[in-house]
């Protein structure tokens, strides 16, 4: 296999390869009489990534360059990562790039990318085969029920408002609308969960056809990734699915050169609407909740008399001093534990939970917060500093003084 691609399809070539390292870390390649076709597979095997560039995406093509045989092609498996070196910063490669070499090297079973940028500047990228098989999915697209058609910015505004924690998106397709919201297990706390759902009504997309109502969810990765694939190509975005458990197909095309399929495995949600479930269990919880509080409530406290449980209910304050008897909660615990010898010590009541602490004695706060009630301020306290002796004059100009600063909103000194 050799070929060539011209500048502006370098950059779709590179775009294409950082979005399908978002699926899998290995990418197949396989020529074919008119076409070359990529491919790559997630470690789960839920999401699937073909492109098929046309033989018109190259200026030259040869599927059986070095190969003997007439119907012969290439046929090998590489490393993603060796291939996201090759490409780096596609966004500026039609500017920087004049054409790229693609061909195969039979004798170091390499796969060899030779760059001729400009200025001169030749950049080749010798690539390991791995393997040398081909990938193939089964799946269908064209005798689907339902099919949608919708410009990518709408989608991806609409996901743009889930969280980044998402991991799953569920689409419910109705024949008015298609609704959008993240997958929440039921096994979740849902109190600790932010729940978001997006209604796109049919008149926002190109195309709408819903033959069978039914729910999907798919995994949010895969189809961020897609999304961010046909908007830096700014094409639409074609959806073609069945029901619940059967996989969802995503298309992006231009008619001419290249086409994508990006395919997602389907799981139903565990409760059929997950919105009402929602409410329903959040009641369920606030009961649970209220249950547990009663019952905690109760055992911190069992068996204690009125006028001590009511001591207990209020809000003590720092001055607030409660007096509890010891008497009586001796009697408390002889009574329960009539069988036992309990030693009523401080230390024992106090390691004991069921009773409660004894308060601080009255005497000893005071003590320690009596500063805090003491005059920070004694005028008495203050020596007066005498700037002149007693004489006539010093008497003077002491008076004189004290009359100006007396009526100082009045007089001003020199």
């Amino acid at each position: 296999m050799k070929c060539h691609i011209p500048g502006p399809n370098v950059k779709v070539l590179g775009r294409t390869v950082h979005a399908l390292a978002r699926f899998g870390d290995e990418l197949y390649l396989e020529s074919l009489p008119d076409s070359i076709l990529l491919r790559t597979l997630n470690a789960a095997e839920s999401a699937y990534a073909m492109v098929k560039f046309n033989k018109n995406f190259f200026s030259y093509f040869n599927h059986n360059y070095y190969s003997t045989e007439d119907n012969e092609g290439l046929k090998c498996k590489i490393s993603m990562k060796s291939a996201l070196n090759t490409f780096k910063s596609p966004s500026h490669m039609d500017k920087q790039v004049e054409n790229l070499e693609m061909k195969l090297d039979v004798d170091a079973s390499k796969l060899i990318f030779q760059i001729k940028c400009k200025h001169g500047i030749v950049k080749t990228h010798y690539v390991t085969i791995l393997d040398c098989k081909a990938m193939q999915a089964v799946y269908t697209k064209d005798l689907v029920p339902n099919r949608i058609t919708s410009p990518q910015r709408i989608l991806s505004e609409a996901l743009s408002n889930f969280q980044n924690s998402d991991d799953q998106v569920t689409i419910e397709a109705t024949t008015h609308s298609l609704i959008l919201r993240n997958y929440v297990d039921s096994n979740m706390d849902l109190t600790k969960i932010i729940r978001t759902q997006i209604n796109l009504k049919e008149a926002e997309f190109d195309s709408y056809l819903i033959g069978e109502e039914t729910t999907i969810t798919f995994t949010i990765k895969e189809f961020k990734a897609l999304l961010v694939f046909a908007e830096a190509l700014n094409l639409p975005l074609q959806l073609h699915f069945e029901t619940t458990g059967r996989p969802a197909v995503f298309i992006v095309h231009n008619g001419v050169t290249f086409e994508a399929h990006f395919v997602l495995a389907t799981s139903k949600a565990d409760i059929p609407t997950q919105a009402t479930s929602t409410q329903n269990t959040s009641k369920t919880e606030r009961s649970k909740r209220k249950d547990n509080s009663i019952q905690n409530t109760s055992r911190k406290k069992p068996h204690l008399e009125p006028d001590i449980s009511k001591c207990l209910d209020e809000d003590s304050h720092l001055f607030n001093f409660i007096d509890i008897p010891e008497e009586k909660i001796r009697n408390n615990i002889e009574n329960e534990n009539s069988d036992k010898q309990i030693d009523l010590d401080c230390s024992n009541i106090m390691n004991n939970d069921n009773i409660p602490a004894s308060p601080t004695s009255r005497t000893m706060i005071k003590s320690v917060f009596k500063r805090c009630f003491e005059n920070t301020f004694d005028p008495r306290a203050i020596q007066r500093v005498v700037l002149a002796e007693n004489s006539d004059m010093g008497l003077e100009i002491d008076v004189w003084r004290m009359e100006v600063i007396s009526t100082k909103q009045h007089y001003s000194l020199p």
